[in-house]
Protein backbone atom coordinates (compact mmCIF):
# COMPACT_ATOMS: atom_id res chain seq x y z
CA UNK A 1 0.00 0.00 0.00
CA UNK A 2 1.20 3.04 -0.91
CA UNK A 3 -0.40 6.94 -0.88
CA UNK A 4 0.58 8.91 -3.93
CA UNK A 5 2.19 12.63 -3.55
CA UNK A 6 -0.54 15.20 -3.62
CA UNK A 7 -0.53 17.05 -7.28
CA UNK A 8 -1.71 20.50 -6.71
CA UNK A 9 -1.19 24.19 -8.07
CA UNK A 10 1.63 25.87 -5.97
CA UNK A 11 -0.91 28.44 -4.67
CA UNK A 12 -3.10 25.75 -3.24
CA UNK A 13 -0.45 24.58 -1.32
CA UNK A 14 -0.21 24.78 2.41
CA UNK A 15 2.06 27.82 3.22
CA UNK A 16 5.68 26.60 5.43
CA UNK A 17 5.47 27.45 8.95
CA UNK A 18 5.75 31.16 9.61
CA UNK A 19 8.44 32.76 11.70
CA UNK A 20 7.45 32.82 15.57
CA UNK A 21 6.32 36.26 16.37
CA UNK A 22 8.72 38.07 19.17
CA UNK A 23 5.47 38.54 20.87
CA UNK A 24 4.53 35.88 21.99
CA UNK A 25 0.22 35.34 21.93
CA UNK A 26 -0.04 32.72 25.22
CA UNK A 27 3.12 33.80 27.13
CA UNK A 28 2.17 33.76 31.06
CA UNK A 29 -0.66 31.45 30.18
CA UNK A 30 -0.92 27.53 31.16
CA UNK A 31 -2.97 24.92 28.53
CA UNK A 32 -4.38 21.50 28.81
CA UNK A 33 -4.51 19.74 25.62
CA UNK A 34 -6.04 16.19 25.54
CA UNK A 35 -4.48 14.07 22.86
CA UNK A 36 -1.74 16.05 21.99
CA UNK A 37 0.63 13.24 21.41
CA UNK A 38 -0.18 13.02 17.71
CA UNK A 39 -2.34 14.92 15.05
CA UNK A 40 -3.56 18.17 15.93
CA UNK A 41 -3.30 17.76 19.31
CA UNK A 42 0.78 17.56 18.60
CA UNK A 43 0.79 20.50 16.39
CA UNK A 44 -1.35 22.46 18.65
CA UNK A 45 0.81 21.39 21.72
CA UNK A 46 4.05 22.81 19.37
CA UNK A 47 2.40 25.66 18.54
CA UNK A 48 0.89 27.00 21.84
CA UNK A 49 4.58 26.39 23.56
CA UNK A 50 6.42 28.61 21.11
CA UNK A 51 3.88 31.64 21.58
CA UNK A 52 4.85 31.09 25.61
CA UNK A 53 2.04 28.99 27.08
CA UNK A 54 3.18 25.91 30.14
CA UNK A 55 1.14 23.01 28.68
CA UNK A 56 -0.13 19.68 30.48
CA UNK A 57 0.02 17.02 28.08
CA UNK A 58 -2.94 14.88 28.41
CA UNK A 59 -2.88 11.53 26.62
CA UNK A 60 -2.93 7.76 26.88
CA UNK A 61 0.09 7.16 25.02
CA UNK A 62 2.91 7.37 27.38
CA UNK A 63 6.42 7.12 25.40
CA UNK A 64 4.81 9.99 22.61
CA UNK A 65 3.59 11.87 25.31
CA UNK A 66 7.13 12.26 27.50
CA UNK A 67 8.88 12.38 23.80
CA UNK A 68 6.73 15.62 22.65
CA UNK A 69 7.23 17.35 26.29
CA UNK A 70 11.14 16.95 25.81
CA UNK A 71 10.96 18.60 22.85
CA UNK A 72 9.03 21.31 23.79
CA UNK A 73 11.27 21.63 27.36
CA UNK A 74 14.40 21.42 24.82
CA UNK A 75 13.07 24.23 22.46
CA UNK A 76 13.42 26.28 25.86
CA UNK A 77 9.38 25.78 26.37
CA UNK A 78 7.34 24.28 29.50
CA UNK A 79 5.42 21.26 29.39
CA UNK A 80 4.54 18.29 31.81
CA UNK A 81 3.10 15.06 30.60
CA UNK A 82 -0.11 13.47 32.41
CA UNK A 83 -1.03 10.03 31.60
CA UNK A 84 -4.75 10.70 31.14
CA UNK A 85 -7.43 8.33 29.91
CA UNK A 86 -10.09 11.22 28.46
CA UNK A 87 -13.04 8.54 29.11
CA UNK A 88 -12.32 8.61 33.01
CA UNK A 89 -13.97 11.57 34.90
CA UNK A 90 -10.89 10.60 37.64
CA UNK A 91 -8.31 11.01 35.07
CA UNK A 92 -10.09 14.42 33.52
CA UNK A 93 -10.35 16.18 37.09
CA UNK A 94 -6.20 14.47 37.77
CA UNK A 95 -4.97 16.12 34.79
CA UNK A 96 -6.88 19.65 35.40
CA UNK A 97 -5.85 19.60 38.95
CA UNK A 98 -2.39 18.72 37.85
CA UNK A 99 -2.26 22.15 35.96
CA UNK A 100 -3.59 24.55 38.40
CA UNK A 101 -0.94 23.18 41.20
CA UNK A 102 1.71 23.37 38.80
CA UNK A 103 1.33 26.28 37.12
CA UNK A 104 -0.95 27.79 39.51
CA UNK A 105 -4.10 28.40 36.85
CA UNK A 106 -5.72 26.83 34.06
CA UNK A 107 -6.19 29.27 31.49
CA UNK A 108 -6.93 27.15 28.38
CA UNK A 109 -8.74 23.87 27.80
CA UNK A 110 -8.28 22.26 24.77
CA UNK A 111 -10.63 19.22 24.90
CA UNK A 112 -9.04 17.25 21.39
CA UNK A 113 -9.18 13.50 22.19
CA UNK A 114 -11.33 11.56 19.60
CA UNK A 115 -11.76 8.19 17.82
CA UNK A 116 -14.02 7.35 14.70
CA UNK A 117 -16.45 4.73 13.97
CA UNK A 118 -17.09 4.10 10.55
CA UNK A 119 -19.90 1.22 10.80
CA UNK A 120 -23.67 1.68 10.34
CA UNK A 121 -25.77 1.96 13.67
CA UNK A 122 -26.90 -1.89 13.62
CA UNK A 123 -23.31 -3.23 13.46
CA UNK A 124 -21.53 -1.03 15.74
CA UNK A 125 -21.59 -2.99 19.34
CA UNK A 126 -22.84 -1.58 22.11
CA UNK A 127 -18.56 -1.87 23.95
CA UNK A 128 -18.11 0.35 20.48
CA UNK A 129 -20.47 2.76 21.32
CA UNK A 130 -20.03 3.30 24.80
CA UNK A 131 -15.98 3.68 23.99
CA UNK A 132 -16.87 6.15 21.25
CA UNK A 133 -18.77 8.60 23.45
CA UNK A 134 -16.90 7.76 26.34
CA UNK A 135 -13.92 9.36 24.51
CA UNK A 136 -15.54 11.83 21.97
CA UNK A 137 -18.62 13.06 24.24
CA UNK A 138 -17.91 12.14 27.98
CA UNK A 139 -14.35 13.02 28.03
CA UNK A 140 -15.50 16.64 27.30
CA UNK A 141 -17.95 16.96 29.62
CA UNK A 142 -15.87 15.53 32.39
CA UNK A 143 -12.72 17.90 31.35
CA UNK A 144 -14.97 21.04 31.13
CA UNK A 145 -16.73 20.31 34.59
CA UNK A 146 -13.55 19.90 36.47
CA UNK A 147 -12.22 22.74 34.68
CA UNK A 148 -15.03 25.41 35.08
CA UNK A 149 -14.61 25.88 38.93
CA UNK A 150 -10.79 26.83 38.89
CA UNK A 151 -11.63 29.31 36.11
CA UNK A 152 -14.48 31.03 37.31
CA UNK A 153 -11.76 31.87 40.67
CA UNK A 154 -9.38 32.89 38.54
CA UNK A 155 -9.18 36.99 38.12
CA UNK A 156 -8.64 36.49 34.28
CA UNK A 157 -11.45 33.83 33.85
CA UNK A 158 -10.36 30.87 31.11
CA UNK A 159 -10.85 29.54 27.45
CA UNK A 160 -11.94 25.95 26.10
CA UNK A 161 -11.53 25.03 22.41
CA UNK A 162 -13.57 21.50 21.37
CA UNK A 163 -12.28 19.56 18.70
CA UNK A 164 -15.51 18.85 16.66
CA UNK A 165 -15.75 18.05 13.33
CA UNK A 166 -17.18 19.22 9.93
CA UNK A 167 -19.77 15.75 10.47
CA UNK A 168 -20.98 18.40 13.65
CA UNK A 169 -22.22 20.46 11.26
CA UNK A 170 -23.15 18.56 8.50
CA UNK A 171 -23.36 14.45 8.08
CA UNK A 172 -21.72 12.07 6.51
CA UNK A 173 -22.98 8.38 5.65
CA UNK A 174 -21.56 5.31 7.26
CA UNK A 175 -20.63 6.71 10.61
CA UNK A 176 -23.36 7.90 12.64
CA UNK A 177 -22.46 7.43 15.86
CA UNK A 178 -19.31 9.36 14.92
CA UNK A 179 -21.45 12.46 13.79
CA UNK A 180 -23.97 12.27 16.56
CA UNK A 181 -21.09 12.65 19.09
CA UNK A 182 -19.46 15.53 17.64
CA UNK A 183 -22.76 17.39 17.16
CA UNK A 184 -23.11 16.66 20.97
CA UNK A 185 -20.02 18.77 20.95
CA UNK A 186 -20.91 21.87 19.14
CA UNK A 187 -24.02 22.02 20.92
CA UNK A 188 -21.65 21.07 24.23
CA UNK A 189 -19.98 24.04 23.62
CA UNK A 190 -22.07 26.54 22.00
CA UNK A 191 -24.43 26.20 25.57
CA UNK A 192 -21.44 26.47 27.78
CA UNK A 193 -20.63 29.49 25.92
CA UNK A 194 -24.00 31.04 27.10
CA UNK A 195 -23.69 29.80 30.46
CA UNK A 196 -20.31 31.35 31.14
CA UNK A 197 -20.28 34.42 28.68
CA UNK A 198 -20.93 36.94 31.56
CA UNK A 199 -18.41 35.28 33.88
CA UNK A 200 -14.97 35.34 32.35
CA UNK A 201 -15.39 31.68 30.19
CA UNK A 202 -15.19 31.82 26.44
CA UNK A 203 -16.28 28.18 24.67
CA UNK A 204 -15.85 27.51 21.08
CA UNK A 205 -15.62 24.46 18.90
CA UNK A 206 -12.81 23.77 16.02
CA UNK A 207 -14.46 22.02 13.41
CA UNK A 208 -11.78 20.25 10.97
CA UNK A 209 -12.58 19.17 7.41
CA UNK A 210 -10.25 15.56 6.05
CA UNK A 211 -7.06 17.00 7.73
CA UNK A 212 -3.69 14.61 6.78
CA UNK A 213 -3.16 12.63 10.02
CA UNK A 214 -2.17 9.70 11.37
CA UNK A 215 -5.70 8.72 12.34
CA UNK A 216 -7.09 9.05 8.73
CA UNK A 217 -4.18 7.18 7.26
CA UNK A 218 -5.19 4.83 9.50
CA UNK A 219 -8.29 4.84 8.59
CA UNK A 220 -7.81 4.75 5.00
CA UNK A 221 -5.73 1.39 5.50
CA UNK A 222 -9.23 0.12 6.65
CA UNK A 223 -10.43 0.37 3.12
CA UNK A 224 -10.96 -2.06 0.44
CA UNK A 225 -8.44 0.31 -1.51
CA UNK A 226 -6.53 2.71 0.14
CA UNK A 227 -5.50 4.56 -2.23
CA UNK A 228 -8.61 4.61 -3.68
CA UNK A 229 -9.73 6.11 -0.79
CA UNK A 230 -7.04 8.59 -0.11
CA UNK A 231 -7.79 10.48 -3.52
CA UNK A 232 -11.21 10.52 -2.89
CA UNK A 233 -10.51 12.52 0.20
CA UNK A 234 -8.19 14.91 -1.74
CA UNK A 235 -11.38 15.28 -4.42
CA UNK A 236 -13.73 16.12 -1.93
CA UNK A 237 -11.98 18.80 -1.01
CA UNK A 238 -12.84 22.02 -2.64
CA UNK A 239 -9.54 24.08 -2.08
CA UNK A 240 -8.10 20.90 -3.66
CA UNK A 241 -5.98 19.58 -0.93
CA UNK A 242 -6.20 17.67 2.65
CA UNK A 243 -5.66 20.02 5.91
CA UNK A 244 -2.48 19.87 7.45
CA UNK A 245 -2.77 19.91 11.46
CA UNK A 246 -0.48 22.90 11.76
CA UNK A 247 -3.55 24.76 9.88
CA UNK A 248 -5.66 23.37 12.79
CA UNK A 249 -3.25 24.75 15.00
CA UNK A 250 -3.02 27.87 13.51
CA UNK A 251 -7.04 28.52 14.00
CA UNK A 252 -7.26 26.75 17.28
CA UNK A 253 -4.17 29.17 18.80
CA UNK A 254 -6.16 32.23 17.44
CA UNK A 255 -9.46 30.93 19.17
CA UNK A 256 -7.68 30.91 22.50
CA UNK A 257 -5.72 33.93 22.33
CA UNK A 258 -6.83 37.38 23.48
CA UNK A 259 -7.37 38.22 19.49
CA UNK A 260 -10.46 36.08 19.82
CA UNK A 261 -11.62 37.34 23.37
CA UNK A 262 -14.75 38.83 21.24
CA UNK A 263 -15.50 35.20 19.96
CA UNK A 264 -17.60 32.57 22.32
CA UNK A 265 -20.31 29.76 20.94
CA UNK A 266 -18.69 29.51 17.21
CA UNK A 267 -17.77 26.29 15.90
CA UNK A 268 -14.93 27.28 12.85
CA UNK A 269 -15.18 25.24 10.45
CA UNK A 270 -11.18 24.27 9.20
CA UNK A 271 -12.12 22.39 6.39
CA UNK A 272 -11.27 24.03 2.75
CA UNK A 273 -14.70 25.00 2.25
CA UNK A 274 -16.03 21.44 2.44
CA UNK A 275 -18.91 23.09 4.77
CA UNK A 276 -19.61 25.83 1.88
CA UNK A 277 -20.98 23.60 -0.44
Amino acid sequence: MCFRERNVPSFLAAEPARPVAELKRLAGKSALITGASTGIGRASALRFAREGAKLIVADLREEEGESLCREIEQGGGHAFYVRTDVASRADNERAIDCCVKRYGAIDILFCNAGITLAKLLPDSSDAEIEHLLGVNLLGVIHAARAAIPPMLAQPRGGTMLFTASKTGLVAQTDSPVYCASKGAVVMLAKSLALDYATRGIRVNALCPGIIETPMLREFAATRSDPDAAWRSYEAAQPIGRLGTPEECADAALWLVSDEARFITGVALPVDGGFTAM
